[in-house]
């Protein structure tokens, strides 16, 4: 036998990835995958491997699994807003690839058992998107916040149901076409209901 026989190939040692880079880089590769595969075949090991890390990767820097998407819902969350903030991208939510699959891996988590308090977006928190929200819709704050709430829950609800409802291309245009009026009619909504003075 000789001295080349015995050797074991030597195993390529992965470089020394960033904190950061290594969290980024797990997400984006979750995100990936959460558009190629159903909800339930995403797994530490797939993650890991798309994003080119170990596998404890995950466990280093999230915790668990339920955490990194967590993480990850923050992120297509994050996107949205950037877009909607800067005027680019995708004109409506419901269009929204970023905010279709943030719902869709939300309601996955939480019939799961996963804790609601991890999947809020906090939006109505944010200063930048609260001004934005009463500059555009040309309404107060009250009001701004109360329409920012109910279509949050109905663009939420709308990504996990509506593919049971059938909808053609007119009853969808009719459905947009009734939420922009009611939009258009806030200012007129809001002083009927006394929340501009």
């Amino acid at each position: 036998m000789t001295i080349e026989e015995t050797t074991e190939p030597t195993r390529q040692r992965r470089r020394r990835v960033p904190k950061a880079e290594a969290s980024a880089r797990l997400i984006e590769a979750t995100i990936k995958l959460l558009r190629e595969r159903p909800l339930d075949r995403v797994m530490n090991q797939a993650i890991c491997a798309e994003a080119d890390l170990n596998p404890s990767t995950i466990l280093q820097h999230f915790g668990t699994l339920d955490n990194l998407l967590a993480a990850t819902a923050k992120e297509l969350v994050g996107r949205h807003v950037t877009r909607l903030l800067a005027g680019t991208g995708i004109p409506g939510t419901l269009d929204d690839p970023d905010v279709y699959l943030r719902n869709r891996m939300v309601a996955w988590m939480l019939l799961k058992g996963s804790d609601p308090s991890e999947y809020n977006s906090h939006v109505l928190a944010r200063p930048d998107v609260m001004a934005y929200q009463e500059q555009s819709l040309k309404v107060g704050r009250r009001t701004a916040a109360a329409w920012t709430v109910a279509t949050t829950l109905m663009v939420e609800a709308y990504s996990i149901f509506a593919a049971t409802h059938a909808l053609d291309d007119e009853e969808q245009s009719d459905v947009l076409t009734l939420l922009g009026s009611f939009r258009d009619h806030l200012p007129e909504t809001e002083s009927t209901l006394g929340w501009n003075s």
